[in-house]
């Protein structure tokens, strides 16, 4: 990766907390910046059209109906396989209102049928461009052999389209029954964005795929792989590299991965990573990544061991701003600020009950 200086500026007070991303030379150059304003927690035992609302792993927002797609990593395990819609109120000062969940979305195969307990692991989910459907990955089961995908769904759950994903994807194993290729056990495609006008699909796993190297440790990063594909064509139109950072002292290694994307506009985009920290809690920062200057992998089998990443800049820092994030998985653009800015809303995912709490953050964004 090119050396690239990454500066975090930290405030708390009143406004809230910051962060500013600065240039090499530490100047601020379209410098965007991130203020957190305000944060709110639902319990454990919150319950929404029979079960209880747990592991939110994917966010989107509708600005016209003023409504929200979330989607829970429930492997059909705790009830159906579901997705729900839902609206927050955000207040002229800058505040969370109660969710109010309005519909579940049951998710069902291809055949019309619900998904088998432990035939899916919902992470993603975006409106597609009419809001009559919309788009949401699985990262697959790896160490049994089950793939990930990107499929589509109509309001009432029903299969209408997948999104083929390339080759490189799909885990395999070797005689002895070691993975050889495709995505790692747990760390699949997290984060999915849809570009060009809702035409192409933007995913990225979340550690390396195991033919690209290590996941994530502190020694290393891990070349994670973020594909861009036509959601209705299906090609394979780009696949580069994206660099996972280290992961910190204390931190534990197979938690620690990128879990959103979300588009900036043209090569640009917001990155969402995360990690847990024993007994303290979790970690989450939020980068500025560009595919501008990165060497395409586009149908490779295997990423060149040189092959240029995507480089990126650091914008927040949950952790640095004295702020326990929870398990941050979803990451969406909310309704214009009072003040002109961007809200960004992030969801983190409590694993029904097992680690973390079900909080929804409100961010501002501005500047770039």
């Amino acid at each position: 990766m090119r050396a690239m200086a990454v500066a975090l500026a930290v405030v708390l007070g009143t406004a809230g907390a910051s962060g500013v991303a600065t240039g090499e030379n530490g100047a601020v150059e379209d410098a965007l910046t991130v203020r957190h304003l305000d944060q709110l927690t639902l319990g454990d035992d919150y319950r929404f059209g029979g079960y209880r609302v747990g592991g939110l792993s994917g966010l989107d927002y509708w600005a016209e109906g003023d409504s929200y797609l979330a989607i829970s990593d429930n492997r059909g395990e705790e009830g159906p396989a579901r997705a729900y819609t839902l609206s927050m109120p955000i207040t002229p000062d800058g505040k969370l209102g109660m969710p109010e969940f309005r519909s579940l979305i049951e998710l069902l195969d291809k055949d019309g049928s619900p998904y088998a307990a432990r035939t899916i692991d919902p992470e993603a989910i975006r409106w597609t461009p009419d809001h009559q459907g919309f788009v949401y990955t699985s990262e697959g089961e790896a160490k049994v052999g089950q793939p990930g995908f990107v499929r589509q769904a109509g309001l009432d759950g029903a299969f209408t389209r997948e999104v083929p994903l390339p080759e490189a994807f799909t885990p395999r194993t070797d005689a002895a029954g070691q993975q050889i290729s495709g995505i790692r056990d747990n760390l699949g495609l997290e984060g999915m964005e849809l570009v060009d006008g809702g035409s192409t699909v933007v995913a990225v796993s979340e550690n390396a795929l195991v033919q690209d190297g290590p996941a994530a440790s502190s020694e290393a990063e891990s070349r994670s792989r973020l594909v861009r594909l036509g959601r209705g064509s299906g090609q394979d139109i780009a696949e580069y590299i994206y660099p996972v950072g280290r992961v910190g002292l204390g931190e534990i290694a197979s938690s620690a991965g990128v879990s959103e994307i979300l588009s900036l506009g043209g090569d640009r985009y917001l990155t969402l990573e995360r990690g847990v920290l024993p007994v303290l809690g979790f970690t989450g920062r939020i980068y500025e990544t560009f595919t501008a200057g990165a060497d395409p992998v586009t149908g490779k089998a295997a990423a060149p061991a040189d092959a240029e990443p995507m480089s990126k800049r650091l914008l927040f820092d949950f952790r640095a701003a004295g702020i326990d994030p929870q398990c941050v998985e979803g990451m969406t653009w909310g309704p214009r600020l009072a003040d002109g800015s961007r809200s960004l809303i992030i969801v983190a995912d409590n694993n029904f009950g097992r680690a973390g709490r079900t909080t929804f953050h409100l961010l501002s964004v501005s500047g770039g």
